[in-house]
């Protein structure tokens, strides 16, 4: 059953990367992509200028509302004083669509095939996090940057990365932490050594992801749910190494802990 065209897909997916990014966007701006969302080409084929002309002759059905109009009807999006953002539910179908479809028809553990090509290869990995709740997620290549996107589009409390990203990138993702406050924020810890991506649930799903997710829509890689026997022995050793990693305490810029630590002088001044 279709919830959704893959064009509400690309948009809702368009409005959720601009607004997570503190960007405003406008109806206008989401009108705009939504009529011509790539670069608008020359037609080099005279096959196809009589193929448009026939199309106008015939007639074309015109929708009754615009894309706004409609997400809006649905209450997929809300717009306030010329701003679009997704509404909950919007979050909600957005996740939906973009998870990874498993074919379950046969036994066999089924595989997600993630392409370069596809332009809402790292949306479905992210879909994938979401699944898995409160869980865990490996990565020895594990940096800041994709600290954002996990802490507010997936459930995940536990981030297990290792010494493989570098001292310089342990101490940015130290500092990325401390910009979330205690209750949303996620633990860190770093592993001396790791080799394979996870996400494992607090329950009893467990799967692997072929590639990191700074190369998700830059490789080809893949997301795959592990049968239970394969799970349960991935989710054992990979407890035994969060439990021996080192703890990634949050740390605020240097600046900003002097800023605090000095407390302006309520004295006042002597007279002379």
């Amino acid at each position: 059953m279709e919830i959704a065209t893959e064009g509400g897909h690309r948009l809702l997916a368009y409005i959720s990367a601009a607004t997570r990014r503190g960007a405003i966007l406008s109806p206008d701006n989401l009108e705009a992509y939504a009529k011509s969302p790539f670069r608008r080409m020359r037609r080099t084929s005279s096959f196809q200028d009589f193929v448009a002309t026939l199309g106008n002759l015939t007639g074309k059905s015109e929708p009754l509302e615009t894309w706004t109009q409609y997400l809006e009807r649905v209450g997929w999006i809300k717009v306030a004083s010329e701003s679009v953002k997704l509404t909950p539910l919007g979050h909600a179908i957005l996740a939906d669509l973009s998870a990874p479809k498993l074919d379950v028809t046969n036994e066999d553990a089924s595989e997600v095939i993630l392409d370069p090509s596809d332009p809402f290869a790292y949306v479905r990995v992210i879909g994938a996090l979401s699944d898995i709740g409160e869980g865990l997620l490996v990565d020895p290549y594990f940096r800041f940057d994709q600290l954002e996107t996990v802490v507010e589009h997936t459930q995940i409390r536990r981030i297990l990365t290792s010494k493989k990203i570098g001292a310089p990138a342990i101490s940015q993702l130290a500092l990325a932490l401390a910009v979330y406050d205690e209750p949303q924020r996620p633990e860190v810890r770093v592993a001396n050594e790791l080799h394979d991506r996870f996400a494992i649930s607090e329950g009893d799903k467990v799967i692997a992801i072929g590639t990191s997710l700074n190369s998700v829509g830059k490789n080809l890689s893949i997301v795959v749910p592990l049968a239970s026997i394969a799970g349960n022995a991935i989710r054992r050793s990979h407890e035994d190494l969060w439990s021996s990693a080192s703890v990634l305490e949050p740390k605020k810029p240097a600046q900003q802990t002097a800023e605090t630590t000095e407390q302006p002088s309520t004295a006042e001044p002597e007279q002379s």
